[in-house]
C-alpha cells in the first residue's frame, strides 16, 4: 500500500470520546481508524427503510448486521430538501445556523431564484472533449459555517484528507463543508465526474484516467430492467404504470427505460442505478488516488448516493422502480465495502449511513385522504388576491419559492403596518387554499426560537434572516406544494419527511441505541476522526 508522507501521526488537536461502553475482555482491542466513511442515501425516508429492509442482502445487510441501526432519527427543521440537509450532516447545525434555506430560494438583491451552491466566483472545470463553458459556478462558500472537512484540516493542519463525491453539485458542495480537499459531483451537460475552480483549478490526475478508462458515454445505450417482476408486483401490490407515476425524459413509467430513447439520456441516467455505479466507481478510485486510510491519521471520504432522489421523485417510494433501484444500491454498496476492506482493512475504518431528508408517499396511494399536489402558481395567485384587497392594484408578490411567499420589492418598501396588514391577509386567504394546513409568518417568529410550539420552532430553525421568505406555507399531512404534476417530493415538515434511518458501524465498537437527533452525525464523525467537532454543532456523538 502507497503511503503518503506526514508530519502528524496520532497526537491530535482534540480527542472527543464516542461515548462507547467499555469492552469485554473477549474482544480483540480495537485498531485506530484510519479512514472514517459517511454515506448519504439522498430521500430515504425511515418508513420506506422499514418496508424494504429485509430485501437488503449486500452492503446494506452488511452494515445493518455489523453495526447499530437508529431507524428513526429526525431533522429538527421544517424546510426538508437536500442542500439544508446535507448541510446539516456536514455542522451538525439547522438551516437558521447554515444558510442553507432550500435546495433553491427567490434572492431578494438578484430578483430570481437561485440554488443554494450557486457562486458565480468560480468555474465549473471540464472535462476532455467536452466544455464547461455556460455552466453555473459551484461551491461550498454559502455556508456560513464549517463542516467536517474544515474541521478535519484544522485538527490536523492539513495532513488528513478529506474527499466528497456526490450525484448533483448541491449534495457533494456542502455535505463536507465550505472546503473539502476533493469534491467531485456528477454534470449532466458533460456526462461525467466533475468539479470546480474552488477546489483547484484542474481535475485529479486520477479523476481524469478514471474518465478515460471508465466513461458514462457508453452507460448511455444501457437499459434499466427488472429480472423479477412477479416479485415487484407482490412487494408493492400495485402494477409498474401505476397512477402518480412520473414519465421523466419521456422514458415511460414501466420497465425496461431505454436511456438511448430517452429526451436527454444524460440526465435520465440520474433516475436509474448506474449514477450509483459511477459514484461509487469513483469512490473506489478515490481510496487509491488520494491513499485515503493509508496511514494512522484517519482520513474522510463522504458519498451523497443520488439517483434514489430521483427514482423516489419520479415513480414514488412505493413503486417497482424504487425496490429494483435499491437492490442495485444495495449491491454498490458491497462493492464499496469489499474495496475499503481490501485496501484499508475491514477493521480500519468506519461507516455512517443515513439520508438527507425523508419523502411523502405518492398522494394517489391514498395513506392521506385529499392529500393532493398544491402549485406555487396557485399559491401565488391567492396570495397576490388578497395583497391587493390591502395595498391596492399592483405586483405584490415576487415569487413562491420552496413553500415561501416573497413579497416584491414594491410591497416591502410599503410602511411596516400596510406590510403587516398585507402580510395577515395572504395568510388568511392562504389557509383557505384546499389541503394548506397554516401559513406562518417567519420574521415575527422569536430569535431564540423559544416560547413557540413545536411546529413554528421548527420553521424558526429554517429561516434565515434576508434570505427565507416572508410566510411559510404548510401543507397537510401527505399533500406538498411542488411543480411536479406526478411524482412526489418533500417539501412538508411532516414526520414522512423529518426521520430518517441512521446506521453507525464502527469495528470493535460497542455503541449505545437511543433516541438520537440528525445534529449529533457530524459530531460522531469528528470523534470517530479524534478531533474536535465543527465549531456550530451543539449535539453529542451517538
Amino acid at each position: 500500500m502507497i503511503r503518503r508522507p506526514r508530519a502528524l501521526a496520532l497526537a491530535l488537536a482534540a480527542v472527543v470520546a464516542c461515548g462507547s461502553p467499555q469492552e469485554p475482555p473477549s474482544r480483540p482491542a480495537p485498531q485506530p481508524l484510519r479512514l472514517v466513511v459517511l454515506v448519504v442515501i439522498d430521500q430515504w425516508p425511515s418508513w420506506g427503510f422499514e418496508a424494504r429492509r429485509d430485501l437488503y442482502r449486500h452492503g446494506l445487510r452488511r452494515l445493518m448486521d455489523e453495526g447499530v441501526i437508529f431507524p428513526r432519527v429526525e431533522y429538527p427543521y421544517a424546510i426538508t430538501f437536500t442542500a439544508p440537509g446535507h448541510a446539516t450532516l456536514a455542522t451538525g447545525a439547522p438551516p437558521a445556523v447554515t444558510g442553507i434555506v432550500a435546495n433553491g430560494w427567490w434572492r431578494r438583491e438578484q430578483g430570481r431564484e437561485r440554488q443554494a451552491e450557486a457562486d458565480d466566483t468560480v468555474r465549473i472545470l471540464p472535462l476532455p472533449g467536452r466544455s464547461s463553458e455556460g455552466l453555473e459556478g459551484a461551491s461550498g462558500s454559502p455556508l456560513r459555517v464549517d463542516g467536517i472537512a474544515d474541521a478535519l484540516r484544522a485538527a490536523t493542519g492539513g495532513e488528513a484528507r478529506s474527499v466528497v463525491i456526490g450525484g448533483k453539485p448541491r449534495a457533494a458542495c456542502l455535505v463536507g463543508g465550505r472546503r473539502p480537499d476533493v469534491v467531485l459531483w456528477y454534470d449532466t451537460k458533460l456526462a461525467g465526474m466533475t468539479s470546480s475552480t474552488a477546489y483547484g483549478d484542474a481535475l485529479p490526475a486520477w479523476v481524469l484516467a478514471l474518465d478515460r478508462d471508465h466513461p458514462v458515454a457508453p452507460l448511455l445505450d444501457d437499459a434499466w430492467t427488472t429480472a423479477d417482476p412477479s416479485m415487484l408486483a407482490r412487494r408493492t401490490g400495485i402494477p409498474d404504470d401505476a397512477s402518480g407515476e412520473g414519465a421523466e425524459h419521456g422514458m415511460g413509467t414501466a420497465f425496461p427505460y431505454r436511456l438511448a430513447a430517452s429526451s436527454d439520456p444524460a440526465r435520465a441516467l440520474r433516475a436509474t442505478p448506474l449514477l450509483d455505479r459511477v459514484e461509487i466507481d469513483t469512490a473506489i478510485a478515490a481510496i487509491t488516488g488520494e491513499h485515503l486510510g493509508a496511514d494512522e491519521v484517519p482520513d474522510l471520504l463522504v458519498v451523497s448516493l443520488s439517483a434514489h432522489d430521483y427514482v423516489g421523485h419520479n415513480w414514488g417510494q412505493e413503486s417497482w422502480e424504487m425496490i429494483e433501484h435499491e437492490r442495485a444500491l444495495d449491491a454498490e454498496l458491497g462493492r464499496l465495502l469489499d474495496a475499503l476492506d481490501r485496501d484499508v482493512g475491514a477493521r480500519r475504518y468506519a461507516v455512517l449511513l443515513t439520508s438527507d431528508h425523508g419523502a411523502t408517499p405518492l398522494v394517489e396511494r391514498g395513506r392521506h385522504p385529499g392529500s393532493r399536489r398544491i402549485t406555487p402558481a396557485e399559491l401565488e395567485a391567492a396570495a397576490e388576491e388578497a395583497a391587493t384587497t390591502v395595498l391596492g392594484t399592483g405586483d405584490w408578490i415576487a415569487a413562491v419559492s420552496s413553500s415561501m411567499v416573497y413579497l416584491s420589492p414594491a410591497a416591502a418598501s410599503r410602511p411596516a403596518a400596510e406590510r403587516t396588514g398585507a402580510l395577515d391577509a395572504i395568510a388568511a386567504r392562504l389557509t383557505t387554499v384546499p389541503q394548506v394546513a397554516r401559513v406562518i409568518a417567519l420574521d415575527a417568529l422569536p430569535a431564540d426560537c423559544a416560547g413557540i410550539d413545536d411546529l413554528s420552532t421548527r420553521a424558526c430553525r429554517s429561516r434565515v434572516p434576508g434570505q427565507s421568505g416572508d410566510l411559510l406555507v404548510v401543507p397537510t399531512d401527505g399533500s406538498l406544494v411542488t411543480t411536479y404534476a406526478t411524482g412526489t417530493s418533500h417539501d412538508a415538515p411532516s414526520a414522512d419527511n423529518r426521520y430518517v434511518p441512521v446506521i453507525l458501524r464502527v469495528p470493535g465498537q460497542l455503541i449505545r441505541s437511543h433516541e438520537a437527533s440528525i445534529l449529533s452525525v457530524a459530531p460522531t464523525l469528528a470523534a470517530l476522526l479524534r478531533i474536535a467537532p465543527p465549531s456550530a454543532s451543539t449535539a453529542p456523538p451517538l
